[in-house]
């Protein structure tokens, strides 16, 4: 009778080639994008100085995204996701709130790059991605879902129309922004909505 054969000890597991996966990586990416843009504009922006200013690979910004626009609407999705996240009851409220909301984005340095997104778009004789449109998608549809809750509450009619709406709201905050420099940035939270809050009166009237 055979003697039974000595048991093969189990091979380690092996490891996956390449580095492992920074759980931080994409954040760091997205801010670096809006960073870069903010300081270069459309015509300097590359995706190997995204990756410098992120401190990672070239690799890794590419297996994300395959070219710049891409990248820059998925910044733009992830830094203004909350500005229109408003619901407080009331149609002045919603626009109060909303108009706070945008003039704090304009004042950091995220808001600042989606704000010469949209002069680049703007300026340049062809289009340079639709980042810019995407933009103006989300304003849009906050101020409709604000103007929709407004005429279902009966504080608003349903003849409201929303685009005078989004133009006179959201272009004055970007002109209030755009006169502010250096240390005049820095507006406590108290003198921000009493900016936004004369506007929207000003409006309503």
């Amino acid at each position: 009778m055979s003697s039974p054969e000595p048991a093969t000890p189990a091979e380690p597991a092996r490891r996956p080639r390449g580095r492992p996966r920074d759980p931080g990586a994409e954040g760091r990416i997205l801010d670096a994008a809006l960073e870069e843009y903010g300081e270069r504009g459309w015509s300097g922006f590359t995706m190997d100085a995204v990756a410098r200013r992120a401190g990672v690979g070239k690799s890794t910004v590419y297996l994300r995204w395959q070219d710049k626009d891409s990248l820059l609407i998925d910044a733009v999705d992830a830094r203004t996701g909350g500005i229109e996240d408003v619901d407080t009851g009331s149609f002045r409220g919603d626009l109060v709130e909303l108009s706070a909301n945008l003039f704090r984005h304009y004042l950091d340095p995220a808001g600042w790059a989606t704000l010469r997104l949209a002069v680049d778009a703007a300026a340049s004789p062809s289009a340079l991605g639709t980042f810019s449109a995407r933009v103006a998608e989300q304003h849009t549809a906050a101020v409709l879902a604000i103007v929709g809750r407004a005429v279902a509450r009966g504080e608003a009619t349903s003849d409201l129309p929303p685009a005078p709406l989004v133009f006179s709201l959201y272009g004055a905050v970007t002109m209030q922004t755009l006169t502010l420099s250096g240390s005049d940035r820095q507006l406590p939270d108290a003198e921000i909505r009493r900016r936004v809050t004369e506007l929207v009166d000003f409006l309503l009237r």
